[in-house]
C-alpha cells in the first residue's frame, strides 16, 4: 500500500512538472520601454506572455519605477506579432488598475497606457514592445 502512494505521489509530481514546463516553453518575453507621462519617468520593461487560448494571454509587466521592482499582472487580447493588442494589469496589492493598447506593426508594438478610476481611463503615458 505503501509502495503504490509513493509511486502515485511521484507520478504526480513528474506531469506537474511536464504541465509546467509546457506552459513556460508557451510563454513569451517582450522587452521594451515605458514612459510615464505624469511623473515624467522612463524606464525598461520586460512583459512575459503565457497563452490561455487563442490570441489570449496572461501577462506580467516587470519594471522598476522609482527605484522599486513591481510586477503588475493580468490579461491580454490579441496578436503578439501583426495587429492588435490590449489588456488590463493590476499593481501588485490589486487597488490600482491600468490598461494597455496599441498595436504590433513590423514585429514591434507601440502603445499607451491609462489608470481606470471611478469608471474612466486617464492617461499615463506609452510603452514599446519587441522580442528580446
Amino acid at each position: 500500500m505503501k509502495k503504490s502512494a509513493l509511486f502515485l505521489a511521484a507520478l504526480v509530481v513528474v506531469l506537474t512538472a511536464q504541465v509546467g514546463g509546457a506552459i513556460a516553453e508557451d510563454s513569451r518575453t517582450l522587452t521594451g520601454e515605458f514612459v510615464w507621462s505624469q511623473r515624467e519617468n522612463r524606464g525598461d520593461l520586460e512583459v512575459i506572455f503565457t497563452p490561455t487560448g487563442e490570441d489570449r494571454w496572461d501577462v506580467a509587466f516587470h519594471f522598476t519605477f522609482r527605484g522599486q521592482p513591481h510586477v503588475y499582472s493580468g490579461t491580454a487580447e490579441g496578436s503578439l506579432s501583426e495587429g492588435s493588442l490590449q489588456g488590463t494589469v493590476n499593481n501588485e496589492d490589486k487597488r490600482r488598475t491600468f490598461t494597455f493598447k496599441g498595436k504590433f506593426e513590423d514585429g514591434k508594438f507601440t502603445g499607451t497606457h491609462a489608470e481606470v478610476g471611478d469608471g474612466q481611463e486617464q492617461a499615463t503615458g506609452t510603452l514599446t514592445l519587441a522580442q528580446g
